[in-house]
Parts: C-alpha cells; structure tokens; sequence
C-alpha cells in the first residue's frame, strides 16, 4: 500500500492503508476474508469526482463513507453487501472502507481527520541493482572504447594515402 494512517470521525479512529494507485485504487479490499476491527482502507482519487465503487470481489459487508477534498463526511452507506456498485451522488476525492456497523454513529456533514503514520523502514536496494548498474557502465565504456579505437584504427590506415595524395596536389 501507498502508506498507513490514522482516520478519525468524531469519537471514532480506524487504522487504514492509503490507496492511492491505480492498482490499489482497482484492487481494493477485494478478495481479502475478512478485516480486524477498526480498520480499513482510505481510498485517494487524486481530486473531487463522482465515485464509483464496487464491492463484487468483496467478501464481507461494508460501511463506506464519501469524504470532500477538506475531509468532511459527504455521503454514508451502510452495511453493503458484496456483489453491489455504490455511486456518490456529490463530487467526493475520498472514500473510507471499514467493516458494517462501524460507521454508525457517523453522518453526513461530520469532520475527519488523517494522522499519516511515518514508516521508518529504510529503503535496501538489492544487490542484483548495483551489479545491474555495473554492467550497464562497463557496456557503455566498452562501446565507447570500441569505436574510438575503430576512429583511430580507420585514421592510422588511411592516413598516410591522404597524406600522399594531398602533397601530389601541390
């Protein structure tokens, strides 16, 4: 996933991952069994749109809710079944999905809150990387090489005809 978070409405927090991708945005929640409780995934649209999200390759009931680009709650639908499209009737750029019944006590016109979680994972890059990049730096100067000692090579050969046929001009 694009990154965690920590999404609050009113007295209700949910730890989600961002999806933001067009893979996650595509993938979603689908064919996982079942989520934890107070969890869930926070879908980025990337600007203010019409929705639509489906939850045919769902596994379990849903709460959904649309949220406007400064994060208040739009639209709530609850207890979704799989096998259903849901569409936004008011331009939204997010969506939050968590498990039915948790969006009970959440409704239209109430603020959220994002906490993005920092991850303190480093990035390794693999070794096959450098040896990648080595190879790649040894082919250019090879080519390189190649050709100017075939500059060279096609001077030495030709040089000395030229070099003749110049001084017969004079």
């Amino acid at each position: 996933m694009t990154g965690q978070a920590t999404v609050t409405i009113g007295d209700r927090k949910w730890s989600v991952s961002i999806a933001s991708s067009p893979w996650e945005l595509t993938q979603g929640l689908g064919g996982i069994p079942e989520m934890a409780p107070e969890t869930g995934m926070l879908f980025d649209m990337g600007w203010e749109q019409i929705i639509q999200v489906t939850t045919v390759p769902m596994l379990f009931l849903l709460d959904i809710a649309f949220l406007s680009e400064d994060m208040v709650v739009l639209e709530v639908y609850r207890s979704i079944e799989p096998g259903y499209i849901v569409n936004s009737t008011l331009p939204a750029r997010y969506f939050l999905e968590v498990n039915a019944g948790e969006l009970n006590t959440i409704d239209a016109g109430d603020k959220a809150s994002i906490e993005l979680l920092i991850s303190e994972e480093l990035t390794v890059i693999p070794e096959w990387v450098s040896s990648l990049i080595s190879l790649a730096s040894f082919i250019v100067v090879g080519i390189f090489m190649v050709d100017v000692a075939r500059t060279s090579t096609k001077q030495l050969l030709t040089g000395p005809e030229s070099t003749k046929e110049a001084t017969r001009e004079w």
